[in-house]
């Protein structure tokens, strides 16, 4: 016994010294020193565009580029952060995935205070929030008629509570949109194992959730609005093989009943990123194959849920030519970076949130990578945000917000074209569009591929924002940003896709009142939305 504990703390450490290896080499922050920076001579010969080798144009680009997103998923897609709250019975056991033989008289969270909630969450420049409604263990937030399971069963409020309600009346309140998570997995339902009568069960919850009663009503019309509902992979190992989620009906039933509400994790309209660790792939692409999803893989314990919080940054390819040529159904499937703001996703006393450094480096590398951020902020036994929480959000949504806070001005925008080899550069009233955040940017033609702004001062670039017209479907794979310094133009940064958003940080970049950027692989002309420059 003692040789087999003696190898397994061995093995222990090994384990332990390569995660912190691989998680010292993936540093969103680690940019290059001023003496790093390339200069070139990139451009002393005249433009020249061979988009890296590939096709700009042809039937299979032009098959890339047909996939576009609808009006859910490009409003969805506005969003780009807002929150998850994990609170329900597991709060008050300790678990993170119970039973569905919890006791209703332990839920009482006697302070419970839902704007507390959203006016932190609105602090830290959220956008909206998704509640645990349900989770596995089957308990309901709401007055529901599906089962006794819920906080009618408890000592809440003389069993008259509901937090549904009580959150839907704080987000109009804070201008926050509303989201409902409903895990499929139900641990307290009897029907649970026979397909028809559970997949009824399960409509049922959604049609009382749904039907107007909750969610912030902003235009008015006394019918609350819900944004997404959000339904993960967690599916009992105890079940028939033929039982099946009726996930077509689930979602026909949600956009009958909220047409502007998106399907997201399982569903069809927004795809989970892979890994519960908030991070982003390099190349996180949007348009994909419908089977090559990373969101097939149900969770079947509480095990597997532990696995997906170490998945590399570097999984499997989504949506390279290369990839895409293999398959025929392709759609828009944007991806949505889940992570939580503690180790757990439930309330645990013992757990600290995540110092900043951690949680600026996860939304530059979700929001800034073409993901939406979903971070989960639990509140505790008392109802409420506990206060280390509060602060650290805080200063969340300072430390973003200062990163926009020296926004450089553009006197001037010229796009650059190849024309027998010489550099040539135009102005373009239209392409003043980039200049606003705005859906309506700038279409390059087709010998364009070069945009230069001319700063009203010089100074040194700290944050890049790029943004394509995903109208238009994802086009740019391959860019780069250049600064104009004496000795020539200097490259400070380059990247792969654009998408929805992409951002860039610099250290100590050449002092330039001239940035150029460079698509040098695109699928099509590109089609940009916005670009916005901060200094450092």
């Amino acid at each position: 016994m003692k040789k087999l504990s003696v190898l397994a703390l061995m093995l222990l450490i090994c384990v332990l010294a390569a995660t912190l290896s691989a998680c010292t080499q993936y540093d969103y922050f680690e940019r290059p020193e001023e003496h790093d920076y390339v200069k070139g001579h990139e451009f002393d010969e005249g433009f020249g565009n061979t988009n890296n080798g590939y096709a700009k144009d042809g039937k299979e680009v032009e098959r890339l580029i047909s996939v576009v997103p609808s009006e859910r998923q490009l409003d969805y897609m506005e969003l780009e952060y807002y929150n998850f709250i994990h609170f329900g019975m597991n709060t008050f056991t300790g678990d993170e995935w119970g039973s569905g033989e919890e006791d209703p008289d332990d839920f009482d969270p006697e302070e419970l205070n839902t704007d507390q909630w959203c006016e932190t969450l609105k602090a830290s420049g959220s956008k909206g929030v998704i509640i645990t409604a349900k989770h596995h263990d089957g308990f309901c937030l709401w007055q529901t008629s599906t089962t006794k399971h819920s906080v009618a069963s408890s000592p809440w409020k003389d069993g008259k509570g509901d937090v549904i309600a009580d959150l839907s009346k704080s987000c109009e309140k804070y201008g926050l949109k509303m989201g409902i998570y409903l895990s499929p997995w139900d641990m307290n339902a009897e029907s649970y194992g026979d397909t028809e009568a559970y997949n009824e069960f399960y409509m049922a919850q959604l049609t009382e959730l749904l039907s107007g009663k909750y969610g912030p009503d902003f235009d008015g019309d006394g019918k609350g609005e819900i944004f997404c509902v959000w339904m993960d992979g967690a599916r009992g190992e105890e079940v028939p093989a033929d039982f099946e989620y009726h996930m077509d009906e689930w979602e026909d039933l949600i956009w009958t009943l909220q047409p502007d509400c998106v399907a997201a994790n399982m569903g069809s309209e927004v795809r989970w990123v892979g890994n519960e660790a908030g991070i982003a792939r390099e190349s996180e692409w949007s348009v994909v194959s419908r089977g090559n999803a990373a969101n097939q893989e149900f969770q079947g314990s509480e095990e597997d849920a532990e696995r997906l919080q170490s998945v590399s940054a570097e999984a499997e390819d989504m949506g390279s030519r290369e990839l895409l040529a293999k398959y025929q159904d392709l759609v828009w499937y944007p991806s949505e970076t889940d992570v939580s703001i503690r180790k757990g996703w439930f309330y645990h006393w013992n757990q600290s949130p995540k110092d900043l450094e951690h949680l600026m480096q996860i939304y530059f590398t979700s929001v800034g990578g073409n993901s939406s951020l979903l971070l989960n902020v639990p509140p505790n036994k008392d109802g409420l945000i506990a206060d280390k929480d509060v602060k650290r959000l805080t200063e969340f949504g300072n430390a973003v917000q200062a990163t926009k806070e020296r926004a450089l001005e553009v006197e001037k925008i010229a796009v650059g074209y190849a024309e027998n080899g010489a550099e040539t550069m135009r102005e373009k009233e239209g392409l003043k569009a980039l200049l606003n955040t705005d859906r309506d940017g700038y279409t390059f033609e087709s010998d364009e591929y070069i945009l230069d702004l001319h700063l009203k001062e010089k100074a040194s670039l700290g944050r890049i924002d790029l943004r394509e017209d995903t109208r238009s479907s994802q086009r740019v794979e391959l860019f780069e940003v250049w600064v104009e310094t004496e000795s020539g133009w200097t490259l400070i940064g380059d990247s792969t896709i654009i998408g929805n958003r992409r951002i860039l940080l610099f250290e100590n970049a050449p002092a330039s009142d001239r940035v150029r950027i460079v698509i040098r692989q695109s699928r099509s002309v590109p089609v940009l939305r916005s670009i916005e420059l901060y200094a450092a």
